[in-house]
């Protein structure tokens, strides 16, 4: 029979005792933080808990939520360590089960961080279940609906594109009128969007660095602020970030078409991917032999994105408020835009100033995707590094309003990319939590009550929520100058 010391040294010897011990430690933080205290099957009938469970809590749930953070992230980062020490089909197995054990911890926890999903569920039914239009009718317009007082923005159009409502509606009207199986399917929804991307990442990294798959199946199907936003509030935003990662598995395989198909699909749930076609049309204007080959190229493109967007907007065409570009261009919160906006808005009003900062953020926004497409070398490997630099540069720059949970884009991209971004990437999803954790509930919740504190609390808010961030992107770009600089004297 082993001795304790014998077992000790047996599990500091082996990486795959070492990976299950986090997948179990890992799985009772989730547990005890996040499905005992907020059991969806206990709270499903009772509305708007993100002010009762969020604003209203009180110091002891923050204290736990926190230390739940901490201690996942701890945990995830060891993992993803001890996981290139680990090979065959055991570690698989471990790295799988956990993904899998902690989804299932997120599917049953109660949406609480904002009532978004409640949101969609609503625009979802607006289409599915009572055949109207979610991009002309509001929520406000089914005051009999058992998802009504559910919903938040009810007097607010859909904010997301045709290819999200259609797949919203289709899942309404698959999941009914009740309460749990709704809030389940509109997990589910996103979340085959975060399995899928699991997918690609492994068949990528099979072909590009085969010794780094289970590292970053691990990265994208373990990441505590993937799992809380996606499984656990449903969240949307991995049903964008999947067709990044799927239009780099495309470049990668030189399928350029394609690539710019997928982009154009991701738009149409929301508009970001749509940034990264001017890269995708130079790398393939650059690796094509011949002029006739790129101008067939650009007009097949040009014709198919075409075709699919009319078709898409089509069933629920309602003029410019289709785009939602109204609504974008006057939320402001947690950027610096909206520190300028509330600096200007006393001299020039909401209206002027809310036009003038949008205006100028998106000019500076276009200005530095135009930068950024033309510096493509490689095309693989810089299409994923430039997505990653303008995702960025819109999250700590140009962005209007954000959300902790728009982190989900760049956890998206992680496994694939150079250990430093990829290092910018989960330092950001880890501390932008901070918003609704720890900052949030001071200030979001002053402002909320005393709008006039703004113009003061704004400058905090942003600073605290995207500062470390910023310094650990700019500390990122000093040492790569200063390496630069040494290869240069050398």
């Amino acid at each position: 029979m082993e001795t304790a010391r014998q077992i000790i040294r047996r599990f500091r010897e082996s990486a795959l005792l070492q990976l299950a011990a986090i997948v179990v430690a890992s799985l009772l933080i989730y547990i005890l933080a996040f499905l005992l205290p907020i059991n969806l099957l206990e709270l499903y009938d009772q509305p708007r808990l993100d002010r009762d469970l969020l604003f209203y809590q009180g110091t002891p749930s923050y204290v736990r939520l926190v230390l739940a953070f901490i201690g996942a992230w701890v945990l995830y980062w060891l993992g993803y360590r001890i996981s290139r020490n680990v090979e065959g089909r055991s570690g698989w197995i471990i790295v799988i089960f956990g993904m899998l054990a902690f989804i299932t911890v997120f599917l049953f926890m109660a949406p609480f961080d904002a009532a978004d999903i409640y949101d969609n569920i609503m625009h979802g039914r607006i289409l599915g279940v009572h055949s109207a239009n979610p991009f002309q009718q509001v929520i406000a317009d089914y005051p009999d609906d058992p998802f009504y007082e559910y919903a938040a923005w009810k007097r607010a159009r859909s904010a997301y594109g045709p290819l999200w409502e259609l797949l919203a509606g289709l899942t309404a009207w698959l999941a009914g009128d009740g309460i749990i199986v709704n809030v389940l399917a509109f997990k589910l929804l996103p979340g085959l969007f975060h399995l899928a991307g699991v997918g690609i990442v492994v068949m990528y990294l099979r072909q590009t660095a085969p010794e780094q798959a289970l590292g970053g199946a691990l990265l994208l199907g373990w990441n505590p602020l993937m799992l809380y936003e996606t499984w656990g509030n449903g969240h949307n935003d991995v049903a964008m970030g999947f067709w990044f990662v799927l239009a780099a598995w495309w470049i990668l395989r030189r399928h350029y078409t394609l690539a710019v198909l997928t982009l154009m699909l991701g738009a149409l749930i929301k508009f970001l991917p749509i940034l990264l076609i001017p890269a995708v049309l130079l790398i393939a204007w650059r690796n094509l032999e011949t002029m006739r080959a790129r101008l067939v190229f650009l007009a097949q493109n040009a014709l198919i994105s075409s075709l699919i967007t009319a078709a898409a907007y089509y069933p629920f065409w309602n003029g410019l408020a289709s785009f939602s570009v109204e609504r974008r261009m006057n939320m402001f919160t947690t950027s610096i835009p909206a520190v300028i906006y509330r600096l200007l808005k006393p001299t020039l009003g909401v209206d002027e100033s809310a036009r003038l900062v949008s205006l100028a953020a998106l000019g500076l926004l276009a200005v530095f995707v135009i930068i950024q497409s033309f510096r493509i070398k490689d095309p693989a490997r810089d299409f994923l590094q430039i997505t990653f630099n303008i995702l960025t540069f819109y999250l700590m720059v140009t962005i209007l309003w954000f959300q902790q949970w728009y982190g989900v884009w760049l956890v998206c991209l992680a496994p694939l990319l150079s250990p430093q971004s990829r290092n910018l990437a989960l330092v950001f999803s880890f501390w932008v939590v901070s918003k609704q954790l720890v900052f949030g509930p001071e200030f979001v919740t002053t402002m909320f009550f005393k709008p006039e504190t703004a113009i003061r609390l704004e400058p905090l808010l942003t600073a605290t929520v995207l500062g470390v961030p910023w310094i650990y992107a700019l500390w990122i770009l000093l040492t790569k100058r200063m390496r630069k600089e040494k290869y240069a004297a050398n």
